[in-house]
Formats: structure tokens, C-alpha cells, sequence
């Protein structure tokens, strides 16, 4: 019978301690040969909840963050490092507030709080959408409009945003770097059915005076008006709208660089809950063919699923994370027809439409759609992904405390270790069984950047990966000279008993939460050395840094 070597001899002295009944015979093979394999086959399989063993394991491994465990799902990932995929734009992702928040009168969002500021400014550079379904229920002020265009809706009411509003959220805006960009309320009407802009005028006018730059939009999820006005708008119609409105931003060297976006469509993958209106694949393809060139950049939004009866499953299914690819596709297909290679962004999005999911989509779980649409975004061509929405509602960024829920820590990290060139990083399955490489495998997602934080010398990358696998650890394996570099590692874990649906989250271990209400906390990172294993529990996500890679693309 073969001895155990020295290199997987303290392996063998867990073995002994956890299983003492185990009977050497064959089973030896096994661990001179894959004693990470024995370990986790004899002993159980890991979940992140079940940590005093494993850290047991970890500790005699000699790195307080390794897992012995199955290498079946280890998975070779080939990042080039020679080409820019495409570049992302500097406000990549960026954030909105619903239009219903002022409203409400703001609730807890104090433009005042020292809290909030800290936050804020934390997610900079970025855009904040001021608009949602609401905005076309808003009127500026106390001007003069017709009150035949004004909606009306059982569900929703008409109000005002005062002039007070308006400059607190321009000054906040501009205090935290955050560029704002408003939507304006279509459905006030002529008789003729025109665009009544009356009202957008005392807006525009008061904005100019007061010096502040504003970009804008026109009209929320006009495809489906049907259901949240009980009246149709045709996008042949809503395209002469957006041509005044451009001749507006035209007529004033003031507004000349201000942008403007649209037509803020609705998902194209969700036909039953959109089926109040007009589909939004034809009503897009209606309006860009009446008015190519009237938009700086084409919006829709998307979410995967119902709020209502979302499940804990959805948010790490595969099959429902492949949507969004297949919605940018189609997207792409019709805005290229019009005008080829413009600017397309994800005008709203999150997880569940409706508000989100409660206990789910302000949960450690919605950050595998969070993180998973970042990287099919950026991939697949959108410059700018705005999440709905940074205060208020179930996928909110901040609770109603001003609390952070996971998603925003995962976007901060985002903000500042990942970079606008994209790198094309492909997964492969290794089969050790097989002895062979297959690029079957939808259970560990890897996308890559350069590296955006000056923390890191020029030509880092950044490589970050989430994994849907349910029982095993992975271990990703660099291909070429990437797999000789330190790696800097930022493993998101879900923090306490809660698991997937905590309202926690731990950076390598340590929860992550305010030290006070000016300071975020530091993010440290864990040093691997050239040559230890880059390894992702199951159902986490995280980011790694693969330090001075001098990637020519990065260069």
C-alpha cells in the first residue's frame, strides 16, 4: 500500500482527528494523490454556515482562508491581456431615486445628514436618475399648464416639486459628484395631443438661472401607459416629443451639452407582466425609426422577476441570470438598425420589479444579479447601468435608516477596484475525473477589468467572479503568466445564521459597517502569494486583484 507523502501528511492528521473510523486501504490513492478531495469526501461538504470546521482546516493548512475541499468544480479561467474589449463609461454604474420620493416628502433622506453625505459620495462618479413612474404625475412649482394633459390614474396622483426641492437635490447632487439627470412629465397634453411643455420650460428656465446642469428625459415607460394611465401615447407621437424637447436644449447655449436619454422602454423579456401596453421591442423599433438621431443614448429598463413572488432560488438561477444577455441582444439588434454603434444604457434596473422582493433583493443574495449584470453589461456593450435605486423600496441601496444593505457595499467595491477597459475573461471546467477542459459551466461566473484603484500599480487587473455552485469550493486557475502573480483577494461572504438573506456582509471575514457617520470602513484586502489557490466558497462572490500583471491592454 503507498505511504502518505510529506506533502500530505498533515492532511492526514485531520483525517485521523474528524475520522477515525476510516479505513486506509484504496482510499490512500485518493489522498496522496487529491488530499483536498479526501478531505471533504470523507468528512462533509461545505456550506458557508458551517465554519468551525472548516476554519480548523484552514488554520492547519496554513492560510486562514484556504478550503480543503473538492476540486471537482475547479474551473481555468483565460483572461487577454492584450485587447480592450470595449471601455465603459466613467459613471458605469449609477444610481436613481424614484420621482415618488419627493412625494413623499423625502421620508429620512436628509440633505443634511452627515451619514448620507458619506454614502453618497462614496458611489462617485455617477448619474442619478430623478424619474420613475411617478414622473409623469409631477408638475414644477405653481405654473401654468393645461389641466386637460394632466393624468389620472386610481393608483397614482398628481403633485407638486417645489422650487426648495429642486435646489436641494441639485446641491446635494453636486456636493457628492453625482451628475443629475431628470425626467420630465410627458403626459402633460395639448388638445391636439402634443407635448404641453410649459411646464418644462419654468423648469428649464429656473435651472439656467440658478446655474445648475442638469440632463434629461422624457416620459417613463410610455409603452405601457395603458396600465398606468389608462391611455395609449404611440411612440410615433412621443419621437415629435423628443424632437421639441431637443429643440428646446438646442435654442439656448446654456443647454447645448446637455444630454438626453430615451426612450426608457420597458423590459423586453418580461411579456406577462408588460402586456398592459405595447411591446417594447416594436414600440422601441417605432420610435428610433421616426427619430434616430434626437437621443444621446437609447434606455430600456429590465428586471428578472416579480417582487411579489420572487424566491430565494431565483436570484442564484443561472437560467434567469442568461436573460439579461439576451435582452441586451435584442436591444442592440434594434437600436444598431437606426443608428449603428451608439450609446445604449440600462436606464433602470435591480432585481425585482415592483418595489423588489422583501428580505430578498435587500439581502447578501441579490448581490449575485447585482454583480452578474454589471459584468454582462459591460461586456456586452452598455455604457451606463443605473440601479433602481439608491433610498427607498425593498432593492434599495440604503434602508430607510440610512443603513447599508449588501448591494451597497458591493458597489462600492466595484466603484473602486474595477476600471472602465474591459477584458474578455473565459471560464473553462476542468474535469479531473475526465482529465480534460469543457467550457460547460454556468455554475462560476469570472469577468475582468483593469484595474481602476491607484492602490495598485498600472497594469493590475481585476478579476471578479461569483459563484452558483451549491455544495463545492472552487478553485479558479489563471491560465499563462497570471497564474505566477500575488493576488490581492475580496471575498463577500454572508455575515451571521442568516445566510443568504442577511442584511450583513463580511469582507474576508470581517463585517463590514460604519465606523462612524463619516467614515466608511477599510477595505483590506487578503494577500495570496504567487502560487496559492484562488478559492471561492459556494454561493459567495468577490473580487481579485491580480496585482502588476503589466497587462499590455492595461498599459
Amino acid at each position: 500500500m503507498p505511504k502518505l507523502t510529506m506533502a500530505t501528511s498533515k492532511y492526514s492528521l485531520i483525517v485521523f482527528a474528524l475520522l477515525s473510523t476510516v479505513v486506509f486501504t484504496s482510499t490512500c490513492l485518493a489522498v496522496e494523490d487529491r488530499p483536498h478531495e479526501f478531505i471533504e469526501e470523507s468528512a462533509r461538504k461545505y456550506t458557508p454556515q458551517n465554519t468551525e470546521a472548516y476554519r480548523l482546516l484552514r488554520v492547519v493548512d496554513g492560510r486562514e482562508n484556504s478550503n480543503l475541499t473538492s476540486q471537482d468544480n475547479e474551473v481555468r479561467v483565460k483572461i487577454d491581456t492584450t485587447n480592450i474589449l470595449r471601455t465603459t463609461n466613467s459613471n458605469f454604474l449609477s444610481i436613481a431615486l424614484d420621482s415618488n420620493i419627493i412625494k413623499e416628502r423625502w421620508k429620512t433622506f436628509d440633505f443634511k445628514s452627515e451619514r448620507l453625505y458619506t454614502l453618497a459620495k462614496s458611489l462617485s462618479p455617477c448619474y442619478l436618475r430623478l424619474g420613475g413612474t411617478e414622473e409623469d404625475f409631477l408638475t414644477f412649482n405653481h405654473s401654468t399648464y393645461s389641466d386637460y394633459g394632466l393624468a389620472r390614474h386610481k393608483n397614482f396622483t398628481n403633485f407638486t416639486m417645489t422650487v426648495e426641492d429642486w435646489d436641494n437635490i441639485n446641491q446635494f447632487s453636486e456636493k457628492v459628484g453625482w451628475k443629475l439627470i431628470f425626467g420630465l412629465n410627458v403626459l402633460l397634453r395639448n388638445h391636439d395631443n402634443r407635448w404641453d411643455y410649459t411646464n418644462a420650460m419654468e423648469l428649464i428656465e429656473y435651472t439656467i438661472k440658478r446655474g445648475y446642469h442638469v440632463d434629461w428625459e422624457l416620459g417613463n415607460e410610455p409603452n405601457s401607459f395603458r396600465k398606468t394611465t389608462g391611455r395609449e401615447l404611440d411612440a410615433s407621437i412621443l419621437a415629435e416629443d423628443f424632437k421639441t424637447l431637443r429643440g428646446i436644449l438646442q435654442s439656448r447655449v446654456e443647454l447645448k451639452n446637455c444630454l438626453l436619454a430615451g426612450p426608457d422602454i420597458t423590459s423586453s423579456g418580461l411579456d406577462k407582466y408588460y402586456g398592459f401596453g405595447i411591446h417594447p421591442d416594436k414600440y422601441l423599433d417605432a420610435f428610433l425609426r421616426a427619430a434616430p438621431d434626437v437621443t444621446n443614448a437609447t434606455t430600456w429598463h429590465q428586471y428578472y422577476i416579480d417582487g411579489k413572488t420572487a424566491v430565494l432560488e431565483n436570484f442564484t438561477d443561472p437560467n434567469i441570470l442568461d436573460m439579461l444577455i439576451r435582452e441586451i441582444e435584442k436591444i442592440k439588434d434594434i437600436v444598431n438598425r437606426y443608428k449603428p454603434g451608439s450609446s445604449i444604457w440600462l436606464g433602470e434596473t435591480g432585481s425585482a420589479y415592483g418595489g423588489g422582493a422583501p428580505n430578498l433583493s435587500d439581502a447578501y443574495v441579490a448581490g449575485f444579479m447585482w454583480l452578474d449584470k454589471l459584468g454582462v453589461a459591460a461586456a456586452n456593450g452598455l455604457d451606463i447601468v443605473i440601479r433602481q435605486q439608491f433610498y427607498n423600496g425593498h432593492y434599495a441601496l440604503l434602508d430607510k435608516h440610512l443603513n447599508p444593505n449588501p448591494d451597497y457595499w458591493l458597489s462600492v467595491i466595484y466603484k473602486r477596484l474595477v476600471g472602465s477597459k474591459v477584458l474578455s475573461a473565459k471560464v473553462m471546467n476542468f474535469d479531473l475525473y475526465a482529465n480534460e477542459v469543457t467550457d460547460n459551466n454556468q455554475c462560476v461566473r469570472v469577468y475582468a477589468h483593469c484595474t481602476a484603484s491607484t492602490d495598485y500599480p498600472v497594469g493590475s487587473i481585476t478579476m471578479y467572479a461569483l459563484s452558483l455552485c451549491k455544495e463545492h469550493t472552487t478553485k479558479i486557475v489563471l491560465s499563462d503568466d497570471l497564474s505566477k502573480l500575488a493576488v490581492d483577494e475580496y471575498l463577500l461572504t454572508p455575515h451571521g445564521d442568516e445566510a443568504l438573506t442577511t442584511k450583513r456582509v463580511d469582507l474576508n471575514g470581517k463585517i463590514l459597517k460604519m465606523p462612524s457617520d463619516s467614515t466608511l470602513p477599510d477595505f483590506i484586502p487578503r494577500h495570496l502569494q504567487p502560487g496559492d489557490d484562488i478559492l471561492i466558497p459556494p454561493l459567495t462572490f468577490g473580487f481579485f486583484i491580480l496585482v502588476d500583471a503589466q497587462a499590455n491592454a492595461c498599459l
